[in-house]
């Protein structure tokens, strides 16, 4: 079968890899794959002990063993990873999968693809100056996808987060990753997560309340504070993220007889965490699967099925953890402290990023140990007169 994939960063080109071994005819097409990814680029514990590839793969990376959590009014909260994380800078992650499509026969096209025609069961996609038929079409090109506004609409602003950030040259708490909750009702936060060879620190908020003007100002205020000594030579990069409501999830079409979208233009990220790197990869996984096995309506099922559950779940959460209070103060400073004060709160947050335990489970497993939690806030708070601003030194 003769496959067009639109976009090639991570899932695009990690399921052109995959349908490439299958003996797929693949082509792919990416007018600016060359271009550094903003956000993160971190790959959880989740994503490295599935997919043990990433071991092969032999690129810079920062080890992650420590999640420092700021909560807002001073709370703050180490948190050891005891599976680490690694981050990747986006850039050489994907063009390394894109070249191992390509050894796999993957033809690749830096071109922009901006027509889809349904012909015949077939697909003509059309880039400047030339037309391509296929048989199946795939969209993997981002938050922006042409492919799902072409084939299912564009998202609503509610569904996007908007990041704004900067690549700041140097490391800075090479081991450590930073989230920076902000105030009561703020839909987002602040990341600090060091890279190989410079710091890609940014702020995410949700599209429909965002002001650029006041996200930048609010990041230059992060900057300033925990970095003075950065230098100026620093690049600004701003995009859009995935952060689906759970209607949208419940409601949205990802394939179809002869086309599917995966990664972002699929939606897969986590609403509460914006992780979206495993989801891009296993999303090319179950599509790989779906059309290994000549039913590729069955992707749909898969993904729901897969990780879809989880994915529900942290939409259902979102509004109440960014722009809830609990006890009068934000849900996320509240959040902070409780795992302050409570070993088995950080032993629960930290099984959850690993992904060795769902957000359900983990609410399950919080209710179950309910006095044991209590009986470690009131030794660690009230017994020591611990005061939460005062456990970790300033980053």
């Amino acid at each position: 079968m003769r496959i067009g994939v639109i976009g090639a960063r991570l899932s695009g080109s990690y399921a052109s890899l995959l349908l490439a071994r299958m003996g797929h005819e693949v082509l792919l097409f990416d007018h600016s794959a060359d271009k550094e990814k903003p956000c993160g680029g971190g790959v959880t514990a989740k994503a490295l002990q599935t997919m043990p590839w990433f071991q092969e793969l032999g690129l810079p990376n920062s080890k992650i063993d420590m999640l420092l959590l700021l909560g807002g009014n001073g709370y703050k909260c180490k948190l050891p990873l005891h599976t680490p994380m690694r981050i990747y800078t986006r850039q050489d992650l994907d063009s390394s999968i894109r070249d191992a499509a390509l050894q796999a026969g993957a033809s690749f096209f830096p071109l922009r693809a901006t027509k889809f025609i349904s012909q015949n069961h077939r697909w003509v996609i059309s880039t400047p100056g030339q037309s391509y038929k296929v048989d199946f079409l795939i969209g993997a090109d981002g938050a922006n996808s042409a492919v799902r506004a072409s084939l299912v609409g564009k998202y609503d602003s509610s569904d996007l987060v908007l990041a704004l950030g900067y690549y700041l040259p140097g490391v800075y708490h090479p081991n450590t990753a930073v989230a920076a909750f902000q105030e009561y009702g703020f839909p987002g936060y602040i990341w600090s997560f060091p890279r190989a060879d410079h710091s890609s620190i940014g702020i995410g908020c949700r599209l429909s309340a965002a002001n650029s003007t006041a996200l930048r100002q609010r990041l230059h205020t992060f900057l300033s504070t925990h970095y003075p000594d950065a230098k100026e030579d620093r690049r600004f990069f701003a995009a859009r993220i995935p952060c689906l409501g759970r209607q949208t999830l419940l409601n949205q079409r990802v394939c179809g007889p002869n086309w599917a979208l995966v990664g972002d233009a699929a939606g897969f990220v986590d609403a509460i965490t914006s992780e979206g790197i495993y989801f891009a990869l296993r999303s090319a996984e179950l599509l790989a699967g779906a059309i290994g096995s000549n039913i590729p309506l069955s992707y749909e099922n898969a993904w729901r099925q897969d990780f879809g559950r989880n994915l529900l779940t942290a939409a259902a959460w979102r509004d109440w953890f960014y722009a809830d209070t609990f006890l009068s103060y934000a849900v996320t400073r509240r959040t902070v402290q409780a795992m302050v004060y409570s070993r088995t709160i950080r032993r629960f947050v930290d099984t959850v990023i690993s992904g060795g335990l769902s957000y359900k489970s983990m609410r399950t497993q919080l209710i179950l140990h309910i006095p044991r939690i209590f009986a470690e806030v009131f030794v660690n708070r009230f017994a020591k007169g611990m005061n939460a601003r005062e456990t970790v030194p300033d980053f």
